[in-house]
């Protein structure tokens, strides 16, 4: 079955239930199919066929998802990026991805075929005539490319069959439990997998999303009382907001369950967000956009089990290794590899045997060699360690820069903790910490929970920590937030480095 069925069965038979909610308002699962009919007539008046790539560069709004699907239901490949990504970030992926059709700017998309702004592809599709058209689309077909961050490198387009994406989809609810009368507020890029999959999952059950643009966060708690709002998928930034929010005005809410994937809030804020949402329980996750999810934890046990990810989601099977490829016993960390039905199919245009993640198994399967770090415990739950990017060897001993900054999170006062990593490895740890503390009682309070290994060499007090485009703490800009540059020295960022989101921090405190 094609992704795209799924908004043609609650077309079918929830056709006036609101299927999302945006900017201009409310449209039902009706009103989105008809959009989609008329994506799919435009996209064919702009010659796309079926296996084309098209480029994407769009917001939160009803027309990504109109594209969306009618581009998998003519059976081409959707490509979506984030809006803010500069025009040499954007033509490196269109030129890799050889697109048919790019809506972008038309700098950006000059590789591909046929470039269209967004506003005027909105405004055509929006005119064109329905076009019931559908392809004969295979289950292991391309649905989607999703390009990853590029942060050790230029971005490598993940290759997502329909298949593997509707054997996340049915993994991830039967954990979750998404329903009908759901109502998901998505803040999240529908660029960013995390996002798009929220509208996916509304789409299987039946349920709305409401869609926020990060600009709005000082009216989210008024979207989550106005529309309903019963699930929130969460980035720490947004845990904070919606806690302090909360805590303020106390309006009545539904909200039934958070979630979260990526980096993690800490245990303090949610703490302090689960309080102020009565009624609401948590369930962290683990995963990458080459596997989507990996693990969820019931929030049943978070509360006996606050530092874990959970247990490997229906289908898929989760072992660590060691440098060797050994695989090791419960307890030891190493690498996580995980096989199964939401592995996706390798990375775009590249050989199989030079993709140091995929690796072909004797059974003909892919196996993920994630390049982060974890254990398994005796019941088979997973604990996240750390990022292949967030490990170090310092004094000897191999840590996580994630440990550091989730025991400095669990002291109370402190919302969030970013770790820098040292150059060289073994060199000073700086630790740059959003808290109503003092650097010196932050130290007082890690000397009862660190080793002399991950302790902080310095603590530095901020005002904002510093976002990626998906919402995750950005090291490198937490670095320049703390440690200014200096101005006589020239230090350009990398072309490929993904964008920031910053605020005007008051005179760091340091220790």
């Amino acid at each position: 079955m094609p992704v795209s069925d799924l908004l043609a069965h609650r077309r079918a038979d929830r056709g006036d239930h609101p299927a999302v909610v945006d900017a201009e308002g409310s449209l039902g699962y009706a009103g989105l199919g008809t959009a989609v009919d008329r994506a799919v007539g435009w996209l064919r008046a702009q010659g796309v066929t079926a296996g084309e790539r098209v480029v994407h560069a769009g917001g939160n709004d009803r027309f990504f998802l109109a594209l969306f699907y009618a581009t998998l239901r003519i059976g081409a490949v959707f490509v979506p990026v984030h809006p803010d990504l500069t025009d040499t970030q954007l033509a490196h992926i269109v030129g890799d991805c050889s697109a048919a059709l790019a809506i972008c700017s038309p700098g950006a998309g000059d590789g591909a075929r046929r470039t269209v702004e967004p506003a005027r592809a909105r405004q055509e599709a929006g005119q064109t005539p329905a076009d019931d058209f559908a392809a004969d689309v295979h289950d292991d077909d391309i649905a989607m490319l999703i390009y990853t961050s590029g942060t050790t490198g230029r971005p490598k387009g993940v290759v997502c069959p329909h298949r593997q994406m509707l054997a996340s989809l049915d993994a991830i609810n039967t954990c979750l439990g998404y329903r009908a009368d759901d109502v998901v507020l998505c803040r999240l890029p529908l660029s960013f997998d995390y996002g798009l999959y929220q509208a996916l999952l509304c789409a299987l059950t039946g349920g709305t999303l409401v869609l926020a643009e990060r600009a709005g966060d000082i009216g989210l708690l008024r979207a989550v009382e106005r529309h309903g709002v019963t699930v929130v998928p969460l980035v720490p930034s947004l845990a904070q907001i919606l806690a302090l929010l909360q805590r303020k005005h106390q309006r009545p809410t539904r909200v039934r369950l958070f979630t979260n994937t990526g980096a993690r809030p800490g245990r303090a804020v949610m703490a302090e967000l689960l309080d102020a949402f009565p009624g609401s329980v948590f369930a962290p996750m683990y995963g990458m956009t080459e596997c989507k999810r990996i693990s969820i934890l019931d929030p049943a046990e978070y509360a006996a089990h606050p530092d874990s990810v959970g247990w490997p989601i229906p289908g898929d099977h989760v072992r660590i290794v060691d440098a060797d490829g050994t695989t090791l016993g419960p307890g030891r960390t190493g690498e996580i590899v995980v096989r199964g039905a939401t592995v996706m199919a390798g990375y775009w245009g590249v050989p199989l045997e030079e993709q140091r993640r995929y690796v072909r198994r004797a059974d003909g399967s892919l196996e993920l060699h994630t390049g982060d770090q974890g254990r398994l415990d005796e019941d088979g739950r997973l604990y996240f360690v750390g990022r292949d990017d967030d490990m170090i060897k310092r004094r000897g001993i191999r840590l996580g820069l994630t440990e550091i900054e989730d025991a400095a999170e669990r002291i109370p006062g402190v919302t969030a903790a970013v770790a820098l990593r040292p150059d060289p490895e073994d060199g000073p740890l700086h630790l740059a910490v959003r808290s109503t503390l003092t650097p010196e009682e932050i130290r007082a309070h890690l000397t009862l929970r660190l080793d002399r290994a991950r302790m902080p060499d310095r603590i530095t007090l901020i005002d904002t920590v510093p976002l990626t485009a998906n919402g995750k703490p950005d090291r490198a800009a937490a670095r320049l937030l703390v440690d200014p540059p200096d101005p006589g020295r020239h230090s350009p960022d990398s072309p490929f480095a993904p964008p920031t989101q910053t605020r005007t921090s008051h005179a760091p405190v340091t220790v």
